[in-house]
């Protein structure tokens, strides 16, 4: 009985674990690459997107990197400005631009591909549903 209470508590916060979004929290970073190298921080449970701001300004005259935790309404809604600020220039050393992308797996720094899932999440899940299924099983008597 100990070990079933303690299974269902594990699973427990794993799901709430899992639930909270995780993203890199990376500020004026040289490359994206870079920012993937930084570690993932639990976004709070109204921020629901990871928000990458891709920026070039002439003032200071390098391309920079921002990503953070972020609603996806407000994702959205500033991803909607890419047809107006996301255009990288074709070349021109002075010409300024900002992309924003928005993405809702652990980790993630746009742009990503479309659909990824959060592979770590979804197979702890998995396993304590399997070892709560095991222990149902073995108290029942089977």
């Amino acid at each position: 009985m100990k070990g079933l209470v303690f299974v269902i508590a594990v699973a427990l916060a794993c799901v709430a674990t899992c639930g909270a979004l995780k993203c890199r929290s990376c500020a004026l970073l040289d490359t994206r690459e870079e920012c993937l190298t930084k570690p993932p921080k639990n976004c709070s449970a109204s921020q629901d997107a990871c928000l990458t701001v891709h920026r070039y300004v002439d003032i200071v005259g390098k391309r920079t990197w921002n990503n953070f935790c972020s609603t996806r309404s407000y994702c959205r809604s500033v991803q909607g400005l890419n047809r107006i600020t996301c255009d990288e220039g074709e070349g021109d050393p002075h010409f300024e631009f900002a992309c924003y992308y928005c993405c809702n797996t652990d980790g993630c720094v746009g742009p990503t591909a479309p659909g990824a899932a959060s592979a770590a999440c979804v197979s702890i899940v998995t396993m304590a549903t399997a070892a709560l299924a095991v222990l149902l099983k073995n108290a029942a008597g089977f």
